[in-house]
């Protein structure tokens, strides 16, 4: 059986028009918008310029800016206009529902309207909320208390408090009376912007590369006809979360998922300085809808060039006393290589985003072959992007003999076979890392310090063969 509490909403309904419009009050809806300007951020943050026109004339009003981001931070709100000095202003954000309408009218008088069976005549009374009683009010009538009313009920009068939209009150003094344009700049959460880019392997060692930017939306407002403007990089906002209205049940659905998604004609977006940030400006104006995402072209760039390239971290803990002296099958990384610079024909900034890697197999299907996060990409800088292990590298390793030299000082002689079962040669770069400063002894290949406490060794492997590397090492431990 349907709810019949369910038509609370359609009966609030009958009562909107003296509700929207308060008699203290210079409403300005969305419909009067002259501009909408949005800059959005990567941490869930925007920026809006929300201009509108109004007729104000000489004196103090109360004007109500409907239809503001339900995540809005209130606190951060700026009104311009010529002539207008702001002295207050009020962030409401507790929505009409009617779970809110039953909540705010206990103690109220309203009717209780049910149908006549015998002749479908609507049949009202006077009644009284007691309670809401989770949306099934409980209602004080003249023969008791009634839990449970076989109808419905229909209010004269809307609460003072409830707003349809989230909406800012200013309390503004205006000087010159005309018709004037008013700008409502606030910072919002629910608004974000993330890179993801599409990598379509060569087969000599270049690669397409497409960046797409997608814009979400669940900031709970529409940015219509709206001048957006990307920025990279990370803000810190300075700026407390504010709580979030209630809202409908079906947004809440929406909320969790079940967005829109739009997708925009592929254009190129060239980033400007903007302080130590990025800065992309979209070609066009567009609607950004509550409960949206939208998808744009960041860049195209054939024949980027990249390497390939093989490394394993060594298992061993070269320390005495442990226990981990031997590994079997390790399978090196598989990463790609990237240098942000116009010899790889790239040679521009790179938002954050995650980078999906797709090659053709020999019928010339394309084939996902791993995704990796990258980071901001700067001019001249150099990504690693780790994709999985490779199937045919592995290798073994043991701790071939270890002596305790002093209490901080142990050698230790190491072996590793490296094994390729590709029909072509192979580079394995092997890292090893130490708990102290290391002195290498001896070793079969030339080594290379990696990094603090750490050496590389690059090992070439032939085709369907092994290789093997013995290094011996004393480290002192710090």
């Amino acid at each position: 059986m349907k709810n019949k509490y369910v038509t609370l909403a359609a009966a609030a309904g009958l009562c909107l028009a003296p509700f929207q419009l308060r008699a203290e009050e210079i409403n300005v809806s969305p419909d009067k918008n002259a501009s909408m300007k949005v800059s959005i951020y990567n941490q869930n943050l925007a920026l809006v310029k929300d201009t509108r026109q109004i007729e104000l004339k000489n004196g103090t009003w109360s004007v109500a800016f409907e239809g503001v981001a339900q995540q809005m931070q209130p606190e951060t709100a700026l009104l311009q206009g010529d002539g207008v000095k702001v002295l207050e202003q009020n962030y409401e954000y507790d929505l009409l529902t009617p779970g809110n309408i039953i909540e705010e009218s206990i103690g109220q008088k309203v009717k209780a309207v049910r149908v006549n069976p015998s002749n479908g005549d609507l049949i009202m009374e006077q009644a009284e909320i007691v309670n809401n009683n989770y949306g099934k009010p409980l209602l004080k009538m003249k023969y008791g208390v009634v839990d449970d009313f076989p109808g419905w009920v229909a209010f004269d009068n809307l609460p003072a408090n409830l707003r349809l939209k989230p909406t800012l009150v200013v309390k503004l003094e205006n000087s010159q009376e005309l018709t004037k344009d008013l700008t409502l700049n606030y910072l919002t959460g629910g608004l974000n912007w993330s890179a993801n880019y599409v990598a379509e392997l060569g087969k000599d060692d270049t690669l397409d590369l497409q960046g797409w930017v997608t814009l979400n939306n669940q900031s709970g407002a529409d940015y219509k006809n709206a001048e957006v403007q990307l920025v990279a990089g990370n803000v810190q906002s300075g700026t407390a979360v504010t709580p979030m209205p209630v809202m409908p049940r079906a947004n809440l659905m929406m909320a969790k998922g079940m967005a829109a998604e739009t997708a925009m004609d592929s254009v190129s977006l060239p980033a400007q300085n903007l302080a130590d940030y990025y800065l992309y400006t979209l070609p066009e104006t567009t609607d950004i809808m509550d409960k949206q995402s939208k998808q744009i072209s960041l860049m195209n760039k054939p024949g980027v060039k990249f390497t390939r390239l093989y490394r394993l971290q060594s298992p061993l803990s070269l320390y005495w006393g442990n226990n981990d002296g031997e590994f079997e099958r390790a399978r090196p990384s598989l990463i790609y290589k990237l240098t942000n610079n116009a010899e790889s024909n790239l040679g521009e900034p790179l938002p954050a985003g995650t980078m999906r890697f797709y090659e053709k197999d020999s019928s010339g299907n394309l084939q996902f072959t791993g995704a990796s996060e990258m980071g901001q990409l700067a001019k001249g800088e150099t990504a690693e992007l780790a994709v999985g292990e490779a199937f045919d590298l592995y290798a073994k390793g043991k701790v071939v003999n270890m002596q305790k030299l002093s209490d901080k000082m142990v050698e230790s002689e190491v072996e590793v076979t490296f094994h390729n079962a590709k029909n072509t040669e192979q580079t394995i770069e092997f890292e090893q890392s130490f708990p102290g400063s290391a002195e290498v002894v001896s070793e079969s290949l030339q080594s290379t310090k990696n990094k603090a406490r750490s050496l590389k060794w690059e090992v070439s492997v032939p085709a369907d063969s092994d290789s093997v590397l013995n290094f011996k090492v004393r480290v002192v431990r710090l």
